[in-house]
Order: structure tokens, then sequence, then C-alpha cells
């Protein structure tokens, strides 16, 4: 009787990819019962007359999921958020067991969870006149009439639990990606030679308006990946490595990688979701229809990217809300649009190319 060949690790992590990606993420929700913020809090009494400090006490307080939801803090909507896009990402695993593309937009969702969780620090300073209502007064002795009782916000960071919640996230999201890619060398070189170009593009800007902002065309080449290679390696091409690049040279600081770049790049992959509608098994030449995708998939990447830097803008550079939207509503869109009227324009070209250099499909399999 022949012996059954064993299955190896690896073999059994791409048969049961989705449980384990789904276990990994109950497994962060969980962790978010650990601290997962810290902040501190200074309390001093003051004399009125001399103005002489009379007491000091620094309070460090420690947030979990339910301390967010039971401060009352208006900023509660971040953990709102962020345990929504967690969900949606185990729904979205859970649909890509029958339909390939909804389990990259899993993947993406955890990674777009990881993206808030490395901001609460951020997001929870942002507001510190509401953070400041919820001070210790009464753990503080003194006489109102001849003392002045004084509170101040000392900052907040992520805390042990925040970086137990990133592994689980970030092992969810590689589980759900990465299990079934594969590259070839062509590939490689193709996908290197396009982040190069982008990085090139980057340095050619357009100048728009008085405020000396201006737009480029580094997403052009970054959309060719995405729909000669598919959305996986859209997203590793434009988030992550061209995504990283960028952040490092543009000068502006590792806080803004997650939405500006990491997102903002990486929506590319969008585009890749559209692949088969924009280029049919045999076709020769274009058509209304791979036009039409091509105009719909940029339309949704530059939309992602414009939501990637309002938060950016709110979180790292202290805009209201309006203010974000009016801002980024000027150069986003620009930029997208100058990335996809050229790519509908190479659209036959890019067929004829796919013909003589055909790419395989992304296989990710249920």
């Amino acid at each position: 009787m022949e012996e059954k060949k064993k299955k190896k690790p690896l073999d059994i992590i791409r048969n049961y990819w989705w449980i384990l990606s789904i276990l990994m993420a109950i497994c962060a929700i969980l962790s978010m019962f650990f601290p997962v913020l810290t902040y501190e809090i200074r309390e001093a009494v003051y004399d009125n007359l001399t103005e002489d400090r009379l007491s000091k006490v620094d309070y460090v307080y420690s947030m979990n999921l339910i301390s967010y939801f039971t401060t009352g803090f208006k900023l509660n909507y971040m953990m709102y958020i962020t345990l929504g896009i967690i969900f949606a990402g185990i729904g979205f695993v859970v649909g890509g067991i029958f339909k390939k593309e909804l389990r990259i937009v899993g993947g993406v969702s955890f990674l777009l969870a990881i993206c808030f969780i490395v901001l609460f620090g951020e997001f929870f300073s942002a507001d510190i006149n509401e953070v400041m209502t919820y001070a210790k007064v009464a753990g503080t002795t003194y006489d109102p009439a001849t003392q002045t009782f004084v509170a101040s916000f000392h900052g907040a960071s992520i805390s042990w639990g925040s970086a137990i919640v990133i592994i689980f996230l970030s092992l969810a999201f590689a589980t759900t990606v990465f299990t079934d890619v594969k590259s070839t060398t062509r590939q490689i070189a193709e996908e290197g030679v396009l982040i190069s170009a982008a990085f090139v593009l980057n340095y050619i800007k357009i100048p728009i308006g008085a405020s000396g902002g201006s737009i480029n065309f580094q997403m052009l080449p970054l959309m060719i990946i995405a729909l000669r290679h598919g959305p996986i390696h859209g997203f590793i091409s434009g988030g992550v490595i061209y995504g990283l690049l960028s952040c490092l040279t543009d000068g502006y600081g590792f806080a803004c990688y997650p939405f500006d770049y990491l997102i903002g790049f990486g929506s590319v992959g969008i585009m890749g979701l559209f692949r088969n509608f924009i280029f049919s098994e045999g076709q020769k030449t274009y058509n209304f229809k791979g036009l039409l995708f091509i105009f719909i998939g940029g339309i949704l990447s530059t939309f992602v990217r414009y939501f990637g830097s309002n938060v950016s803008s709110i979180v790292i550079y202290g805009l209201d809300l309006k203010g974000a939207l009016v801002y980024n509503s000027f150069y986003i869109p620009l930029s997208g649009l100058i990335a996809i009227i050229p790519l509908m324009a190479l659209y036959k070209p890019l067929i004829d190319i796919n013909l003589r250099f055909p790419v395989k499909r992304e296989t990710i399999s249920a």
C-alpha cells in the first residue's frame, strides 16, 4: 500500500489559511483587553498669593478596550473604527473562501487596522481638552478660596497590549495575503523598473497654485504594476516598497508612513482587482469595458489615497476635518487624474505587452 505523502507545514497553512487568519484576528481583538494605551496627567495645587506650588501628583493611566467605552471620551470613535475594520476583515476573509478577490480586501483591512493602532497615541493627544475633563480632581485636596488646582496633559503612547495586537494582526495579514503568492524573476525585474520610474517621476513636479504645492505622475507606473501583476503585487510594490522609499526620502517623518504612504500608494492595488475585466483572455485590442474599468479602478484607488491623506492631515498635522477635506480635495484628485488619463491612453500598448510578455495571473487559492 502506497504511503500517503506527508503534508509540509506551509501546505497546511495554504490549505487552512482562512482558519489561521480568523484565529489571529480574534486573538488581536482579545489582546485589546490588555493595556493598549497609556497617558499621563500631572495635577498640582498652587498658592493664590505666592503662586508657589504646594503639591504635585503624576497619574499614569492605562486604557484598554473596556476603559475606552466607559470613560465617555468623544474620541471613542477611533476604537469603534478599529474594531469595525477588524470585524470587516474577518468577514472579507470568510468571503475570500468563495471569491478570491475578497481575500485581498480582508488582508488590507487588517493592515489598515494596524495603521490605526500605531497612531492610537496621536489620536488620543489630538483632543487634549477632552482628556483633561477626566483629570482626577477628587484625588487632590485643596482650598478653592486660597489655592488653585491645575492639571496638565503630559502625552500619550501605545502600550504593550498594542504591540501584541499589532503582532496578531500582522500574522493575520501575512496569512491572508502572502501564503500563495509567487513571483518570477521577470516579474521582480519588471516591478523594480516601474518602481524606479515612479521614484524618478516623483521629482518631476508640476507646480499648482500659489501655495507652492505640486503634482506629479508617480502613480502611473504603480498602477501599471497592479494592472500587469495583480492587486497583491500592486499593493506590495506601491505601499510597502515604493511607499517606504518615498517616506524615507521626502523628509516628513515615519509617522506619516501608515496613511500617507502605505495606504496612499498601496491603494493602487485596487486597480489590480479589475485586471480580469480590463485584460480578457485572448484580447488583442482595446474595448469600452476595459477603459471603463480602468477609470473605475483609478477613481477607487484615488479615493482610498484621499481617505488616507485626510486621516494623516487630521492626526499628524492637526487640521480639522473640514480643513483636511478642503486641502486634500485639491491635490489628490488631480494626482489621480493625471495618472488615470495617460493609463487609459496606454491601454492598447499594454494589451500588446500582455500578449507578447504574458504574466501569470495571481493564484489565490481558497
